[in-house]
């Protein structure tokens, strides 16, 4: 009698997010330093000196790393010139993970700050052009009092003087959502 093959493998959740980096095992390496990260496989191309993929384990979430290959257009964000990629992280302590983050390499791209949905969050960009939010949750907070926060965070009180030209575009945008009653 054969065993059922499960259609899931173990370890994996029905969403995986997959990764294309540049280099397979400075790729591991860094999130292995700066995130903790857990090898869990890597594969060899056919002249078994060149990492083509691996998968690797963050807390308890598997992340697939595929190698560049620009003849079949996959190319990480940093060889595009984009950050196109946002990958979150809930952690126990996100100010010390947020410092061997950045102490293994990772850029500052948005700042540690207390956010107003109860997170301390922070955003830091990798060699590859991905970036990754990383938080702790610090205060529990309603979806009534969120929505509070939010329109307060989102507020912009704005005084225009007198003799600076307002854009024709605003103003019709303006009165539009003037006519249209749309709430913003």
């Amino acid at each position: 009698m054969t065993k059922k093959v499960s259609p899931i493998p173990r370890g994996y959740r029905t969403a995986t997010t997959c990764m294309t980096v540049i280099d397979i095992d400075n790729a591991v390496a860094f999130y292995q330093a700066a995130f903790g990260a857990e090898l869990l496989t890597r594969q060899h191309g056919a002249d078994e000196t060149v990492a083509m993929h691996a998968t690797i384990k963050i807390g308890n979430s598997i992340i697939a790393l595929n190698r560049e290959a620009a003849e079949q257009g996959l190319l990480s964000p940093a060889s595009q010139g984009i950050y196109s990629n946002l990958v979150h992280l809930y952690l126990d302590d996100v100010d010390t993970s947020w410092e061997r983050a950045i102490e293994a390499g990772a850029q500052v791209h948005t700042p540690l700050y207390d956010a107003y949905w109860g997170d301390r969050s922070g955003i830091l960009l990798d060699g590859n052009g991905y970036l990754w939010s990383m938080a702790s949750k610090i205060e529990n907070v309603s979806q009534e009092e969120i929505a509070r926060r939010t329109r307060a965070w989102y507020q912009v009180d704005m005084e225009i003087p007198a003799d600076v030209e307002v854009p024709v575009a605003a103003m019709m945008i303006e009165e539009t959502l003037a006519d249209d009653n749309v709430a913003v």
